[in-house]
């Protein structure tokens, strides 16, 4: 199987998963440095057909590759949050029938994944919580412009916990209670970061705090996540049941969870039930996203 992968960021990861699963893969990337190609159109001229694409590049650039890599591609992985819309996300799978689309949802994967479901199932609150102390993504750049990543830690952050969500309940039956999003820090009050560089003459316009909160059934979910809290960093998943409590920490997904999203794609090509739940849960999490 022949797999292009598009941004050479996260993209290493998925080039050592492909490779882990036997695929051949081509790398596309502006640094020449960094890639086979440094462009998507290079690529498509030598190699023709994919079997999977996955774009990792900005958030501005989702659209536009996913429509020039479609027609000749089966699955086009698309890293979070998607595209700009729920509705532009409709309109890319109506405009190509034949190929299948898929926002990124790794975590979905997980091997301990049948365990949190467990514990949810008995839990009066579940909270997903990923507070940083001081990570807001290379302040100034197009992370933290509005018209370039269409949004701050919602687009960022959020989208991984609406997909934790999506697979531990049946999302379709929540009920929001109610939605939080600020931008709590200005860019000269930003003066160091975790997670690449800051440019003070750029753009700072997104929201780097949010809450969101759910019931569904008696069950209660609250989402909250944070570039810059400046408290010690908290990734996890907890559960409140009646008479305890449990604690999970997450850390980064294992490659595992990537390797197993993917081969459930690839065995589920023709499977038309399996690609409208993707595009369900797909549109459902740009919706709680695209007003934020």
């Amino acid at each position: 199987m022949k797999s292009l992968v598009v941004g050479m960021g996260i993209g290493n990861l998925y080039k050592a998963v492909l490779e882990e699963i036997g695929n051949e893969v081509i790398t596309v990337d502006l640094d020449p440095d960094k890639a086979d190609y440094t462009s998507v159109d290079m690529a498509m001229a030598v190699h023709g057909n994919f079997d999977t694409v996955h774009i990792c590049t900005p958030n501005f650039t989702h659209m536009k590759i996913a429509k020039q890599i479609a027609a000749i591609s089966k699955i086009v992985f698309i890293e979070k949050p998607g595209v700009a819309t729920s509705n532009a996300w409709s309109q890319l799978v109506k405009d190509y029938p034949v190929t299948r689309f898929m926002m990124v949802k790794n975590n979905q994967f997980r091997p301990e994944i049948e365990r949190f479901k467990n514990l949810a199932d008995q839990s009066d609150v579940v909270r997903v919580t990923w507070n940083n102390k001081n990570r807001i993504p290379s302040p100034g750049s197009w992370f933290t412009d509005k018209s370039l990543a269409f949004g701050g830690v919602s687009r960022d952050l959020i989208p991984h916990m609406l997909s934790y969500y999506c697979c531990l309940t049946d999302y379709r039956h929540g009920v929001t209670k109610s939605v939080r999003a600020e931008q709590k820090w200005q860019l000269d009050e930003i003066d160091s970061t975790d997670y690449g560089t800051i440019n003070p003459k750029g753009v700072y316009n997104v929201d780097d705090v949010c809450e969101l909160d759910y019931v569904n059934g008696n069950t209660r979910w609250i989402l909250s996540a944070n570039w810059r809290s400046l408290q010690e960093d908290n990734i996890s998943i907890g559960f409140d049941m009646k008479y305890s409590a449990v604690v999970e920490k997450l850390g980064l997904c294992p490659e595992e969870a990537y390797k197993k999203m993917i081969m459930m794609a690839i065995e589920n090509l023709n499977n038309n039930q399996y690609w409208q739940d993707q595009l369900a849960q797909d549109i459902w999490i740009h919706q709680q996203i695209e007003n934020l």
